[in-house]
């Protein structure tokens, strides 16, 4: 078999710059905060003061905690959420192998499963990740669809989207945190901060989707990621645990609001068709321009845990 190999050296995903807008965005809203609730003649100098002990303390403390929560996530989700922890030479582990050489990841990130019918993918970076894929998920799916699942999920990997979206909330815990000590800022002024910043990271995590989506789709087809997630869509309700964590799941809360986890099913159907981000995934190319496709060591597929539930 020969698949797509992506150029994992030229992928955009540092997450520098989200760090940065991060900072930034924390010190508008400290500005901002400060601006609204002043006394009526008050000196930009003495406002700027008021928030400077901010401009420090939520970017450090937004960035410590950002990083020794996610470096704990693996460990956590095994020990909290009924994991079961594949072994490396599991054919389902394989296939995540296999997936994430295509993609050009240098390390192998854990792989469990869950008993609920979604997937998702945690950790700081690429050599401290997890893979977790539902079992019910991948009963109900055919192999296609699931290696679509499993590219999206490391997709999220390859992209950094964890540390992204790790480091986002725990800015707007942070922020939130801090002007909840402060005397200048005014309760309705820091509701407004906190609704403002909860707008600003479900809006990153439904971006981040679209991407992820176009990952599973480069390594697979665009057909197939399309297939999983219309599979997905007319599947059961989210469990609580699903909408407790939705932020991470492959299917989050996607009501076409501004409130929402994911971009709805059409959105994400759209988006793949016309392959507005598959085509701005960068590919390793043939000496004549074409993609390369590299043949990949697969395992049998009937020794394959979601191939023998099919033919049972």
């Amino acid at each position: 078999m020969a698949e797509m190999k992506v150029n994992f050296q030229n992928l955009k995903n540092s997450s520098l710059p989200t760090w940065l807008g991060l900072v930034f965005g924390s010190w508008v809203g400290l500005v901002w905060g400060s601006l609204i609730s002043a006394p009526v003649g008050i000196g930009f100098g003495v406002l700027a003061g008021s928030a400077f002990g901010g401009f420090l303390a939520v970017p450090v403390w937004g960035t410590v905690w950002g990083l020794v929560g996610l470096g704990r996530q693996r460990e956590n989700a095994i020990r909290q959420q009924g994991i079961k922890l594949l072994k490396e030479d599991d054919p389902l582990a394989q296939r995540v192998y296999a997936l994430a050489s295509q993609l050009g990841l240098k390390t192998r990130p854990w792989v469990g499963v869950m008993p609920h019918n979604n997937a998702y993918a945690i950790g700081a970076h690429a050599d401290a990740a997890l893979v977790v894929i539902g079992q019910p998920l991948i009963d109900s799916m055919n192999e296609a669809e699931v290696d679509a699942v499993i590219g999206h999920e490391l997709g999220h990997i390859a992209n950094n989207d964890m540390r992204r979206m790790g480091l986002a909330r725990s800015f707007q815990n942070s922020l939130v945190w801090y002007l909840g000590f402060s005397q200048t800022v005014q309760s309705w002024g820091r509701w407004i901060l906190t609704w403002l910043s909860e707008l600003f990271v479900l809006r990153l995590s439904r971006s981040r989707e679209y991407w992820a989506d176009a990952i599973g789709a480069a390594l697979t087809s665009k057909e197939h990621m399309i297939g999983a997630l219309e599979r997905l869509h007319h599947g059961p309700e989210l469990s609580e645990f699903e909408r407790s964590n939705a932020r991470l799941m492959f299917r989050g809360v996607a009501g076409g609001s501004l409130l929402s986890t994911h971009p709805t099913l059409e959105e994400r159907r759209a988006a793949l068709q016309a392959e507005i981000y598959l085509k701005q995934i960068p590919l390793l190319k043939n000496h004549d321009g074409r993609p390369l496709q590299t043949p990949v060591s697969l395992p049998k597929a009937e020794d394959i845990a979601y191939a023998k539930s099919k033919a049972e």
